[in-house]
């Protein structure tokens, strides 16, 4: 038994073995023995004192150039920072004085509590306290509510997570609007809520909830997502009400029909602040029970009348 003749195991690579073997184009080969037969070196300088300085000068104007796209956005930056200290210094400022406002208003109740329990003025102080209450100027304690409203949540697109704020075509249903805000606090009202908050501000009769641009405004503060409305009123049945009137079912149209977040748990004991900007702007004596009549002396002339002036206690 003849075998035939044994080639060679990467006969079938011959292209793999051209390019390892000789890695440098045949024209490229020619030019470089021209070169070496002529007597120059077989490459060109790439450290010519020509290509030096070009690249000194490519690398200056590159480095000019990026300075010159940094410095606008370090002076935006600059005046940003200092708008952002400024905002932050006034908002510790109003922090501050509506601290100092509570404080004194705090201690003005307890001394017009003092000075009427002296006078023995008892019914006159439970009717103030009933009034304080109606109109939203003490804080409140007892059972009630907290119903928690937050936009929908985005859906991110995992291939491109970057939202562009640009590429919204209509108005966003799925974010809280102040007319969500109102329906669902006149819901409260409506189903026997005695006093409510929204993010800490308490709502009276002067209270307005509006939209301001991008942001929702009660009275003149902003509010910040999420939105707490804090209800107080008749344990058990608060809740229930609530469910059954038009706040209820507007809530959870929102929560079917535009994914709005919305949470509502019922507390043994909640707090609704009191609202501090409210102050008293008109006063009058009250008359005591008790008045001295005093008569004043007659004049010399006979024909005058005799004035009598009433004396009252404060």
């Amino acid at each position: 038994m003849t075998s035939g003749p044994v080639g060679r195991p990467d006969q079938s690579m011959t292209l793999i073995n051209e390019v390892m073997q000789s890695p440098l184009d045949p024209g490229y080969a020619a030019a470089a023995d021209s070169r070496l037969r002529s007597g120059l070196s077989p490459a060109t300088g790439h450290r010519s004192p020509l290509l030096v300085v070009m690249a000194v000068l490519i690398g200056s104007l590159l480095a000019t150039s990026a300075l010159a796209l940094r410095a606008p956005e370090t002076s935006a930056s600059k005046v940003k920072a200092f708008l952002v200290g400024r905002i932050e210094a006034s908002r510790a400022h109003d922090e501050a004085q509506s601290r100092l406002i509570a404080g004194v208003s705090r201690e003005i109740d307890i001394a017009q509590t003092a000075a009427l329990s002296q006078q023995n003025q008892t019914g006159l102080a439970a009717e103030l306290s009933r009034l304080e209450l109606a109109a939203g100027t003490v804080p409140v304690t007892g059972p009630g509510l907290v119903l928690t409203l937050d936009d929908a949540k985005t859906e991110v697109d995992p291939k491109n997570p970057v939202v562009d704020p640009r590429a919204a075509t209509g108005p966003d249903l799925g974010k809280v609007m102040a007319t969500d805000l109102q329906n669902i606090v006149n819901g409260l009202w409506q189903s026997g809520a005695e006093a409510i908050s929204v993010n800490g501000h308490r709502l009276t009769s002067r209270s307005a909830i509006r939209f301001a641009g991008e942001a929702i405004l009660v009275g003149p503060r902003p509010l910040t997502r999420p939105y707490v409305i804090t209800a107080i009123g008749e344990p058990g049945s608060l809740i229930v009400d609530f469910a059954d009137s038009d706040g209820g079912s507007y809530l959870q149209s929102l929560k079917v029909n535009d994914k709005i977040r919305g949470d509502i748990t019922e507390r043994d004991l909640v707090v609704v602040p009191g609202e501090p900007a409210l102050s008293l702007e008109h006063a009058r004596p009250v008359r005591s029970a008790v008045t001295k009549q005093t008569r004043v002396p007659t004049a010399a002339t006979a024909t005058s009348p005799t004035p009598q002036t009433t004396e009252t206690s404060p």
